[in-house]
């Protein structure tokens, strides 16, 4: 009697069993077999927070979900090198889900210290662009399948900027009298970077010793290639009314000292970058 309750019980259970795997391996097959598994790819890099000390590169990634249900974000991971040479890596948790059979965009923003850089890369100096490719993992949740890790993989070149090379190198006098002076102050801008940059702005504070001669401003002043320089030329007037008879000795003479401050505005092909200007000197005077 006892070995034939038992017997009967087993067959029960394995019945049930039956009954309740049928539909999960139906789902497990409907998931591995005919619907595709989710897909990311990246659409766009592009930087941000851009300055002569760091940038932000910020990779766009667009992530396809073919389910009828929410997709869970889970984490991407990244990591940054150049020519085989790891530079960068971390891990950013991801909130939220993909809606049911949509697709979305997500940014992932990698924050890139160029003292960093330098130390990591041996032969990098600013002025230089680097050649990078960038290897993600972008996480998720599957409904059956559990966690999914897609991979990505972007490459592109990192800028390393250097500042402009600003300098006054002289100031040519026109009719130096006692009632004062017009002149031309030359201002020499080069670009010591890989790569092409437009002075697409200028505010420029000029002395001679302690007297300001020129504050001002110029707009799309002078595109320079890779390596190149150009000067700008400043129209300056000076008044004895105004700045004494002190000025009129100082234009008399051979040179000054001059101090120059403001700010460049130069536009790259990586972004904007805005610099200030603080250079000092000696510049010629020339009749």
């Amino acid at each position: 009697m006892m070995c034939q309750k038992t017997g009967s019980l087993s067959t029960s259970s394995l019945l049930l069993v039956c009954l309740v795997a049928l539909p999960g391996c139906a789902l497990l097959q409907s998931l591995l077999g005919s619907t595709p598994k989710p897909t990311a790819s990246i659409t766009g890099v592009r930087i941000a927070d851009f300055s002569l000390n760091d940038l932000t590169l910020v990779f766009d990634m667009a992530v396809n979900n073919p389910y009828q249900v929410d997709l869970p974000l889970v984490n991407v991971d990244y990591s940054l090198a150049s020519q085989s040479k790891p530079f960068l890596q971390g891990q950013a948790p991801l909130q939220g889900s993909i809606p049911a059979g949509k697709s979305k965009t997500l940014s992932l923003p990698a924050k890139i210290v160029f003292v960093d850089l330098i130390k990591a890369l041996q032969g990098v100096k600013a002025g230089s662009s680097v050649p990078y490719k960038g290897s993600l993992g972008l996480s998720v949740n599957a409904p059956v399948l559990g966690a999914l890790r897609l991979p990505l993989e972007k490459e592109g070149q990192l800028p390393v900027p250097a500042a402009p090379d600003v300098s006054v190198p002289s100031v040519t006098w026109k009719n130096v009298s006692l009632a004062g002076a017009t002149g031309l102050v030359k201002m020499r801008v080069r670009n010591p970077n890989s790569f092409a940059f437009d002075v697409a702005g200028l505010d420029y504070d000029i002395k001679l010793g302690d007297f300001n001669l020129a504050k001002g401003g110029l707009t799309n002043a002078a595109s320079l290639a890779a390596g190149a320089a150009q000067e700008i030329g400043i129209n300056v007037s000076v008044s004895t009314a105004q700045a004494g008879m002190a000025i009129v000795k100082m234009l008399q003479g051979q040179s000054s000292g001059y101090s120059l401050g403001g700010t460049i505005a130069i536009g790259t092909p990586f972004g904007p970058l805005r610099i200030p200007l603080a250079v000092k000197g000696q510049v010629p005077f020339l009749r």
